[in-house]
């Protein structure tokens, strides 16, 4: 997936979709026949973000204050989860991808259907 994404291939066309995003038709024949799908669902869907590797904590500070690619791709999740946005919300982000990865979460919690009305 993050192959796709160098700086030699193209972001879009239409190679990029066929191959990260598989028609709807094809998947739901593939389930009627009873067989599974290729790949889990989190891989159908791109990543909306790449963070750079100091867009969050700069990279000298990185060993001082103990980040890490769990705390990376932890930000990358929140940001996509919450929509939040990088600038306004960088602290934000720090922080709780610092905690959740502390929890030994591997993905932001979901909305609870209570919350979702608010």
């Amino acid at each position: 997936m993050r192959g796709a994404l160098s700086p030699h291939t193209p972001r879009n066309g239409p190679h990029r979709t066929a191959v990260t995003q598989p028609r709807a038709e094809q998947r739901s024949a593939a389930l009627e026949r009873g067989g599974k799908s290729a790949a889990p669902l989190q891989w159908q869907t791109p990543h909306r973000m790449i963070l750079g590797i100091d867009d969050i904590v700069p990279e000298a500070l990185h060993a001082r204050v103990g980040w890490d690619i769990r705390h990376h791709f932890m930000a990358e999740k929140l940001i996509d989860r919450f929509g939040l946005k990088l600038l306004r919300d960088r602290e934000l982000i720090r922080q709780l991808a610092v905690v959740y990865v502390l929890e030994g979460r591997t993905k932001p919690p979901e909305v609870e259907a209570g919350q979702r009305a608010a």
